[in-house]
């Protein structure tokens, strides 16, 4: 798949009262990293969200391209990024350039496909890792990872020993660490939190 081109500015002003004016110019301040190497650019608001649609995938190769036009794109994903616990904004942007001979390490989303025998049953799908953590060429970077549940039963689970991922892939998350599991309904509802016992509240002198 041919990567998205997404256009970039340079930017000399930094700082949080820099930022602040970015924002309200309509761009999303934005760092560019290389093997300790740091630059500072500037995305537009609108282009970015053109191919971040409502989720930013930090597994997805994408061209920046400067705005001067005469220097090739650069290869990049996005490493990072911060939002506004209360507005949900795009604060800031940390992009990650990539050399395709050497491998990047990054995570890809999981995507559960299927519907479970066990849920058929009566149990309760419940996911619990929705990424991991995979090592890679750029080239060999997968979009998603499917997992198929068609044949998990109830009191199943898939662990991220189980996943096979095609060659030159290397998988760091946990073999242990479990992706899905089909719960039986009382064992969903079990972990109730019961209330602390009271304690004589402390009282503080006033100095």
């Amino acid at each position: 798949m041919e990567a998205q081109v997404l256009p970039i500015k340079t930017r000399s002003e930094i700082g949080k009262n820099a930022n602040h004016k970015l924002r309200t110019q309509g761009y999303i301040p934005a760092v560019l990293y290389s093997h300790g190497v740091s630059q500072a650019i500037m995305v537009e608001k609108k282009n970015f969200f053109k191919i971040f649609k409502g989720h930013i995938s930090e597994n997805l190769l994408i061209d920046l391209q400067f705005n001067d036009q005469h220097s090739a794109p650069v290869k990049a994903f996005i490493k990072d990024y911060q939002r506004n616990p209360i507005t949900d904004e795009i604060l800031h942007l940390d992009f990650f350039k990539v050399t395709m001979t050497e491998t990047i390490t990054t995570k890809a989303p999981i995507e559960i496909i299927g519907a479970s025998i066990g849920v058929k049953q009566g149990g309760i799908l419940e996911i619990i890792e929705r990424e991991i953590e995979v090592e890679c060429l750029p080239t060999d970077l997968p979009e998603k990872v499917q997992i198929d549940v068609t044949n998990l039963a109830m009191g199943q689970s898939i662990h991220v020993k189980d996943i096979i991922l095609p060659k030159g892939v290397q998988i760091l998350s946990s073999p242990e660490s479990v992706i899905v599991a089909v719960l039986a309904p009382h064992k969903a509802t079990e972990e109730v939190v019961q209330p602390a016992e009271e304690q004589p509240q402390e009282t503080v002198e006033e100095q």
